[in-house]
């Protein structure tokens, strides 16, 4: 039959709907389409649609523009552009063709195929916008007009999503935001303020006044417009904490400029406020507060206006009041839907309608801050990063840097993260404690309040490539604190073994270990104590000295440990005189055995020196093994072995031993005392001198003997005399030589002989 229609006679042309789509023209024929758009939300256009193809592939219309138009008046059409994000394949209809469903959403959309875990460094949120529309391909937003949006310092994006994360970070700075349609694309339009408001679209011919006629049906007017007023808190609040102003915690208030009946009493606080200083707490507050004061006014409407567009201005007018005048709005949310059912019959007209909410435009549209920041709990792993070439990477605040093993796009050399503090046991007014974790280290992160933006390092952990210091579990009972000799290969240790009967607390300084003690210090060591210098030792004492020695005492200077023995050698012939004249001086002075010990000591030249063993245990101190290997355990026992050793040196407490190699020399200001109980020996091998400034004077109880083995010169300056009871000798520096005395003996065994001027005998 001639009249009846198929499926490629029907075209779109003079309809209401019309659908421009890769599948070629008038391959769609759409009989109903929702629209639902608005400001801060992505539109979502569904098309009921018959195809003239019994099977559309997907991937023929998913992932490709699309355009819906609308007609507004003859000649004039509105256009819907849009992205094709899902098809639905519907029953076969009538003529050969077949229902399909679209759904139809902006190119922003695609953000939220991709999710991601990114640090953003330094990027305001309308560099992120730029960026990301720049990677997934989109067209340049629309941001003129913007003012200064300031950058954020280090913003993490965590396991979210492209879109998640840009709207999130849209509505922290309060910029908001909606689509313009043109025929074949669409735009994103952000704006700040309500001077961002955009004007009439094409399809409204520059037209901003539209019809108001409550409960009218007649084209395009608006025949629903209902004012309503919701009561907001009367002010804004918060706090943070920034640590750099301890004294200051950052805070602010910021009041409704809608003012309302007690509603100053409520307030809407809120900590952390994420804000660093007050200027940064005003600004947050204030667009907190503009948010909840674009909630205050709004207007719902029903309409058959179809130039009525989201972020675009229009005033109504009746036609019927005209008195009346209706302040301008802008349109934050619609609903429209279109029916044609001029493809199943010709007797019904198309209908349209919409339902929509506008604030006046005066009002910005500030948005909330609806988009749900991720929160880590728990810790995180870290590595600490740094310039390449350095060790230690810090600031003032001894403050690192790290990458994480999810930043797929970290340079590891700290230029792209920001500074993490590191929590310390300690921490006072320059006291406390400082450790830095080092360039390469594994560290745990922690978030504070849970922020991914807010890393705090809370400790180091180590791995095969950052080893523990001892191996365990064979060191399991020992306590460390190594560090590192920076850019060297050296340490400093603290070590403390708690192994039962092996107790040790080890400290090992790399080059120097300084000491300042203000008041007093007190050692007690309950055994021995052992010291080996490597070279100079000075101490200085402003006061007074004490030494007391329970046992004996051995000083010996010139060599140490065998060089000390060998300094014996050159006097290997007086050690045995010594030993002899000390034991005749014992026996003369009535302690011979006490002093015979002493005696067989020097004569073996072994007294106060250490035997084999000892000096064993003695090379162990002065080049035992590494203790960067054993935590000084071989240091601890060739110690002991020395002090164990120096036990034995003498035959009795109570000795005092002093060898010097070559020189000693004793310089007195006032006056030297020596007390010695029993005996004195002084051996000299060449030459002794003795130069006495003005007296000498010598007591001896009982017997002075001088042994001179060849000559014997004295020279008196003066007088020389000679007493001895009722008998003088005096003889003077004039010659004059005087012997009193009671009796005179004169016996010789050869010949007398006596010369002189003149001989007087018995006057």
């Amino acid at each position: 039959m001639d009249d009846v229609l198929v499926s490629s006679d029907f075209i779109q042309a003079n309809r209401v709907l019309k659908i421009t789509s890769p599948l070629g023209e008038d391959q769609l024929l759409p009989e109903r389409v929702t629209v639902e758009e608005g400001v801060n939300r992505l539109f979502e256009i569904t098309v009921v649609a018959r195809a003239k193809r019994e099977a559309v592939k997907p991937e023929e219309l998913i992932g490709y523009l699309v355009n819906v138009d609308l007609e507004v008046r003859e000649g004039r059409r509105r256009p819907f552009n849009g992205l094709v994000t899902k098809l639905m394949e519907g029953p076969p209809v009538t003529r050969g063709l077949r229902s399909y469903t679209l759904t139809i959403r902006p190119q922003m959309w695609l953000l939220s195929r991709r999710s991601d875990c990114r640090i953003w460094m330094n990027k305001s949120t309308l560099d992120v916008l730029e960026i990301l529309f720049s990677e997934h391909g989109l067209p340049a937003p629309d941001i003129d007009g913007i003012a200064n949006v300031p950058p954020q310092l280090y913003s993490v994006q965590w396991n979210e999503t492209d879109l998640d994360y840009l709207l999130r970070r849209l509505e922290e700075d309060g910029l908001f935001y909606w689509f313009e349609h043109r025929d074949g694309s669409h735009r994103l339009k952000v704006a700040d303020r309500s001077s961002g408001w955009s004007k009439p679209s094409e399809a409204a011919e520059g037209e901003s006044r539209v019809r108001l006629a409550h409960g009218s049906s007649d084209r395009n007017h608006i025949n629903e417009w209902t004012r309503e007023f919701a009561y907001i808190p009367g002010r804004r609040s918060g706090a943070d904490w920034n640590f750099e102003t301890p004294n200051i915690v950052p805070g602010t208030v910021t009041h409704a400029l809608v003012q309302m009946p007690g509603a100053t009493a409520r307030e809407l606080y809120e900590y952390p406020a994420r804000i660093s200083d007050v200027q940064g707490a005003e600004r947050a507050e204030k667009l907190r507060m503009q948010a909840a004061e674009a909630d205050h006014e709004r207007v719902t409407g029903k309409s058959n206006v179809r130039i009525l567009e989201p972020g675009r201005r229009f005033t109504p007018y009746e036609v019927a009041h005209p008195d009346r005048v209706c302040e301008e709005h802008v349109i934050v949310s619609a609903v429209h839907t279109v029916v044609d059912r001029s493809y199943e019959t010709n007797s019904n007209e198309p209908e349209y309608s919409n339902k929509f909410e506008a604030v006046p435009s005066r009002v910005p549209m500030t948005p909330h801050r609806n988009t749900k920041r991720p929160r880590i709990e728990g810790s995180q792993v870290a590595v600490v990063a740094g310039p390449t070439g350095e060790e230690i990477h810090t600031d003032k605040y001894g403050r690192i840097k790290v990458w994480f093993p999810w930043d797929r796009r970290a340079k590891k050399d700290g230029s792209d993260t920001c500074w993490c503090r590191v929590s310390q046991p300690w921490g006072g007014g320059t006291w406390g404690s400082q450790v830095i974790p080092r360039i390469g280290m594994e560290v745990m992160v922690s978030f504070v309040d849970g922020d991914p933006d807010r890393p705090l390092v809370t400790g180091v952990v180590p791995n095969p490539a950052n080893p523990v210091p001892y191996e365990l579990p064979a060191n399991k009972t020992r306590m460390v604190l190594r560090s590192n000799t920076h850019k060297g290969q050296g340490f400093n240790e603290i070590t403390f073994e708690d192994d039962a009967g092996k107790e040790n607390q080890f400290f090992h300084a790399q080059k120097d270990q300084t000491t300042r003690v203000l008041n007093d210090r007190t050692k007690r060591v309950e055994r021995h104590e052992v010291a080996s210098i490597g070279g100079n030792r000075a101490v200085e004492v402003s006061g007074n000295q004490k030494h007391e020695v329970g046992g004996s005492m051995n000083t010996v200077v010139g060599g140490t440990g065998p060089m000390a023995m060998a300094l014996m050698g050159a006097v290997q012939g007086l050690a045995g005189q010594t030993a002899e004249l000390l034991a005749h001086a014992g026996n003369v002075g009535g302690a011979g055995p006490g002093l015979a010990p002493f005696a067989t000591s020097l004569a073996s030249s072994a007294l106060g020196f250490l035997g084999v063993d000892g000096l064993t245990a003695r090379q162990g101190v002065v080049a035992g093994s590494s203790p960067r290997a054993d935590a000084g355990t071989a240091l601890a026992g060739s110690g002991t072995g020395v002090g164990d050793a120096a036990s034995g040196l003498f035959p009795l407490p109570g000795i005092m031993n002093t060898i010097v190699g070559s020189f000693k020399s004793d310089t007195i200001g006032v006056a030297r005392a020596e007390q010695i109980g029993v005996s004195k020996v002084t051996n000299v091998g060449q030459t002794s001198m003795e130069n006495v400034g003005k007296a000498k004077n010598t007591t001896v109880g009982e017997e002075y003997v001088i042994q001179v083995g060849d000559r014997m010169l004295v020279t008196v300056g003066r007088e020389f005399k000679i007493v001895v009871g009722k008998s003088v000798l005096v003889m003077d520096k004039d010659g004059n030589v005087t012997i009193l005395g009671t009796n005179f003996n004169f016996t010789a065994s050869g010949p007398v002989t006596i010369n002189g001027k003149v001989i007087d005998l018995n006057p």
